[in-house]
């Protein structure tokens, strides 16, 4: 905690250095505004979401995802710099699940419970492609090493390889996305930016995109998330707890921010409702909030920073900090009426500025959370039991087993086992926890599955 409260105090002093721009660890707003087609097709979108009662449907939307990493050179190794674990990338998917059907940790009983009655589950669920564009099979995951040493988030410039979506293009370096309409593409890489000593976490473009007739800027669709803040475990700095991309993908499904994002002609902060307007989705269960808070969200965070009588409330409220569209340093919400403007854009054609096409993407996936290797779909058919396990696992497998490696959720190696005997082995010298299983294979075919140990 000493440690995570040293980070904030710097994250304070050094954000509130920056420029106004450089100010947002988010650049969507600003990518968003620049591209003029946004103000039709995305208000589209708001306009007509009250009229789906999206909310009340109850059933799982699975949105197939494709996940880029855009690595260095030299860090060729999986596991090594930029060129981020599968492990790192399985955490990723597992708290953007959680986060997105509300069981996530800090349900039932949240730090603070002054917005519980409005906090609501989009029942969206978020799996691996396990079939490409053409048809191969995949894991969902690419690997480009690039010669690129990182990606200027505040390069936006109208060159054809500008740096804020240069990794979205081979051309530039970076990886082709697969076609947006059918998967969500995500990039990792390495964010910097030149404008001042900003940080720039992620970021992603609010839906309309795919609704221009000019196919052209098709390939911006989907977010950028900086490696170090993908997930919560391998490479990623220790202050990340994964929400990055779940900010970013609630803009990319329509959400603003909750706070204020305007200043006045001398440069203060000004009260605002920020969702709750045309441009923001109508979204009148978040109160308004002057300026931006980074800090720690406890039960003893009271910040009240506009009067929301103004804005239409019948009594005024706390900012609501904890919704995961702020800048808190620690998120764990969305509300009702979020949820509504996000299921609606999965629920309007892509010409008309939302997403159907994603949500009825007749992509094959994997759901179950753990990257499958494509040998081990096709050929190794292998099998581990039981788990969890009580130390003696088991290999069911068409192909010998010669080598088996153990990981630990930090994607540190625990143990490496040469001599299989009987198809299994015994790790019950490890401690209880939650461990990664990468199995080799006859002609090296690796396979990574995930296992628990409970003695």
């Amino acid at each position: 905690m000493k440690q995570k409260i040293i980070f904030l105090i710097l994250l304070l002093i050094t954000n509130f250095s920056f420029s106004q721009e450089n100010m947002f660890k988010c650049l969507s707003t600003k990518l968003t505004k620049d591209e003029t087609i946004f103000s039709k097709n995305y208000l589209e979108i708001l306009n007509s979401y009250k009229e789906t009662k999206a909310y009340q449907d109850k059933t799982i939307i699975e949105i197939p995802i494709v996940v880029h990493i855009v690595h260095r050179n030299s860090h060729a190794n999986i596991g090594s710099g930029t060129n981020i674990s599968d492990a790192q990338i399985e955490d990723q998917i597992r708290i953007l699940n959680e986060d997105y059907s509300k069981t996530n940790s800090e349900f039932p009983n949240p730090p603070r419970n002054n917005f519980l009655s409005v906090s609501g589950n989009a029942n969206i669920k978020f799996c691996l492609a396990t079939e490409d564009p053409n048809g191969n099979s995949t894991n969902g995951i690419t690997r480009t090493s690039t010669s690129q040493v990182n990606w200027d988030a505040d390069d936006n410039s109208n060159s054809t390889c500008h740096q804020a979506n240069g990794m979205k293009k081979t051309i530039c370096g970076g990886k082709d996305g697969w076609d947006p309409a059918r998967y969500l593409n995500i990039w990792v890489c390495d964010l910097t930016n030149s404008q001042s000593n900003g940080m720039t976490l992620g970021y992603a473009y609010l839906p309309g995109l795919l609704a221009d007739f000019n196919s052209s800027n098709d390939y911006k669709d989907g977010l950028v998330v900086d490696y170090r803040w993908f997930g919560s475990t391998g490479i990623a700095t220790p202050q990340s707890d994964g929400r990055t991309a779940t900010h970013e993908i609630g803009h990319y499904l329509g959400l603003m921010h909750t706070f204020c994002e305007d200043m006045d002609a001398s440069g203060n902060w000004v009260c605002c409702d920020n969702d709750n307007t045309n441009w923001g989705g109508y979204v009148d269960d978040t109160p308004a909030a002057k300026d931006i808070y980074f800090g720690i969200v406890s039960s003893n965070t009271n910040n009240n920073t506009c009067n929301d009588l103004i804005y239409g409330f019948s009594n005024d409220q706390i900012d609501m900090d904890e919704n995961y569209m702020s800048y808190a340093y620690n998120t764990w919400m969305f509300s009702q009426k979020q949820v509504d403007v996000m299921r609606s854009t999965l629920n309007r054609q892509d010409w008309l500025g939302g997403r159907l096409n994603l949500q009825n993407s007749t992509v094959s996936t994997n759901c179950n959370g753990t990257i499958s290797n494509v040998n081990y779909i096709n050929k190794n058919k292998l099998e581990i039991f039981p788990n969890p396990s009580f130390g003696n696992i088991k290999f069911k497998s068409e192909k010998k087993i010669f080598k088996v490696f153990i990981y630990n959720i930090l994607n540190e190696e625990v143990l490496e086992i040469s001599t299989i005997q009987n198809n299994q082995i015994n790790i019950s010298n490890l401690k209880n926890g939650l461990y990664f299983i990468k199995v080799i294979t006859t002609n090296y075919e690796s396979s990574l599955h995930k296992i628990i140990l409970s003695k």
